[in-house]
């Protein structure tokens, strides 16, 4: 039995969104149905978000250039149909040009169907009065297109004159400007924080969940894709296309191009994860690299160990040091606050690094330019001076750029004392730190690991501080009778003992998920001491009835 092959083509992304695909998938089984004289191919073609009238669906890799590589192969033969919607769909090209790609089906004796009409197209038909038909419905596609094309160049160059001249200026809008340009305040803050937050660290699905969490209606629907937009978008710093100064911008450029560095960085780093539990992702085991994760006891953190070696015990990795929560925690207290400095530099640029940052950023788009003048200069067949010229002056600017690059490389910041040095570092350390920790834990998490930080813990019970090689030693426990008091750290010549409290762990979901306006300033932690001990029961467990208990709440 003869085959019905089907074709399938539109010309934007935004239809595949659409009714478009869907409508020509059902307009091709209602046919199928009708005509039980043929069966369904298991060959089908289709070309989705490809122009017809530049002939994207004819080049190397597009469907209609395979359906006539299947025709020429034999695999589609003679007696068989090709289904589309409508005779545009194979093409909107000039009309001698549509005649050369419809031909080769044609004489292969494959006949073309339009589902709009029901007309047939065959080799047979177009000898007669139907060749007219053809024609004149090429023709109207191709004049439509042609219309079109003209019409949204005009509106294009139109737009450009307005956007030189200050005008406002309408477009498909961001989601922090209306149609007309304008911005909407309401949403500055949030956007300016998707900026901030990404600078430091933090994931663009992890913003976006937060952004959905914030109840905004904008951002009902908001993903990582989104958020990748946004940072994307030269709208952020007032552009339109290439054009400046056009929009109110929501961040300053130092800030945009920050991303677009950061962006850049990603392709080449190792993709990470918001972790649930603070401390996860920054402690390090030291014999196979993975995190060391949270065990907890009585829904309460208990210890770290290394996740490889708590799923696989030795065979995957012989690192079973277990080390009590309250001891990474400590160490983390103690030398955290020292790298926020370092962290924040990464948002927090000096004049000089501003510079630097613009340059660099400059030399990027100088080097791109470069790369395409190239290519256009290795295929034109004859000079041209106007493309030589201008590939020359951006040679020379690059060397421009890379020789003030170097001079400031070489100069002090500003001649500025760094945090790390001043006596203060202490103190305000601290203090970003916890404000950090209570308001934003996620953007903490995220800066320490840009900056680099981490404890490696290595077998001995050594705990490594990054970049450091002398290690902070867990010495064991110290207990009465049955009862355990606190744990005992050595750091170099320091010995610490440690009580058995257990910290409140910060739980980066949980904070994730609150609505906007809830973020927790505060943070009460209610700790348990036991005054004095008690013996076993017969179950091995303690007796805690009569146990004198001291409560205690902290808010910071």
């Amino acid at each position: 039995m003869p085959k019905a092959i089907s074709y399938i083509r539109f010309s934007t992304g935004k239809q595949a969104r659409g009714s478009s695909h869907e409508r020509q998938k059902q307009a091709v089984d209602r046919w199928v149905i009708a005509n039980p004289d043929y069966i369904p191919s298991d060959l089908s073609f289709a070309d989705i978000g490809k122009s017809g009238y530049h002939g994207d669906h004819i080049k190397l890799g597009g469907g209609w250039a395979k359906l006539l590589i299947a025709v020429e192969a034999g695999h589609i033969q003679s007696g068989d149909v090709v289904l589309v919607e409508a005779m545009d769909r194979t093409g909107r090209l000039p009309p001698l040009d549509m005649i050369d790609i419809i031909k080769p089906v044609l004489k292969a004796g494959v006949a073309i169907i339009t589902l709009d009409d029901g007309n047939r197209f065959d080799e047979e038909s177009l000898n007669g009065p139907q060749i007219y038909l053809l024609v004149a419905k090429i023709q109207a596609a191709h004049g439509y297109s042609k219309t079109l094309s003209e019409r949204v160049t005009a509106s294009y160059e139109s737009r450009r004159t307005k956007a030189r001249n200050g005008e406002g200026v309408k477009r498909l809008a961001v989601a922090w400007l209306t149609t007309d340009g304008e911005l909407k305040q309401h949403l500055v803050h949030h956007i300016k924080e998707v900026f901030d937050l990404y600078i430091s660290g933090v994931g663009k699905h992890t913003i976006a969940n937060r952004l959905r969490a914030s109840g905004v209606a904008e951002f009902a629907t908001c993903s990582g894709p989104t958020v990748d937009m946004w940072l994307k978008s030269k709208s952020a710093i007032g552009y339109w296309n290439d054009i400046p100064n056009v929009y109110t911008p929501v961040v300053t450029p130092e800030v945009f191009m920050l991303a677009q560095q950061r962006q850049k960085e990603m392709k080449t780093t190792r993709q990470s994860y918001t972790s649930k539990n603070f401390l996860v992702g920054m402690i390090k085991c030291g014999t196979c690299g993975a995190n060391y994760i949270l065990h907890r006891k009585d829904s309460r953190p208990h210890n770290m160990r290394c996740i490889t070696h708590h799923r696989l015990k030795d065979a995957g990795c012989v690192n079973k040091e277990t080390i009590p929560y309250q001891v990474i925690h400590f160490m983390y207290l103690s030398t955290a606050p020292a790298w926020i400095d370092r962290a924040l530099k990464v948002i927090q640029l000096t004049d000089n690094a501003k510079r630097k940052l613009t340059l660099t950023t400059e030399r990027d788009e100088v080097t791109a330019s470069i790369k395409r003048l190239a290519k256009l200069l290795a295929k034109a067949k004859s000079d041209s001076p106007e493309l030589e010229a201008e590939y020359d002056l951006l040679n020379e600017r690059r060397t421009s750029i890379d020789s003030e690059l170097e001079i400031l490389a070489r100069k002090a910041d500003d001649g500025v004392d760094s945090k790390s040095t001043s006596t203060f570092i202490g103190y305000e350390a601290t203090v970003e730190h916890d404000r950090l920790a209570f308001n934003d834990p996620v953007q903490l998490t995220a800066l320490l690991k840009q900056a680099g930080y981490s404890i490696t813990v290595q077998p001995g019970r050594k705990l490594y501080l990054a970049n450091s090689d002398t290690p902070w030693v867990y010495t064991g426990v110290v207990r009465k009778g049955n009862m355990t008091l606190g744990y005992r750290i050595q750091d170099d010549e320091w010995e610490h003992t440690i009580s058995n409290v257990i910290p409140e762990a910060v739980d980066v979901q949980a904070y994730e998920n609150k609505p906007d306006g809830e973020l927790a300033h505060t943070m009460e932690r209610s700790y348990k001491h036991v005054k004095s001990p008690r013996p076993l029961n017969q179950a091995g467990k303690r007796n805690t009835k009569g146990m004198t208990i001291e409560k205690v709440d902290v808010t910071v």
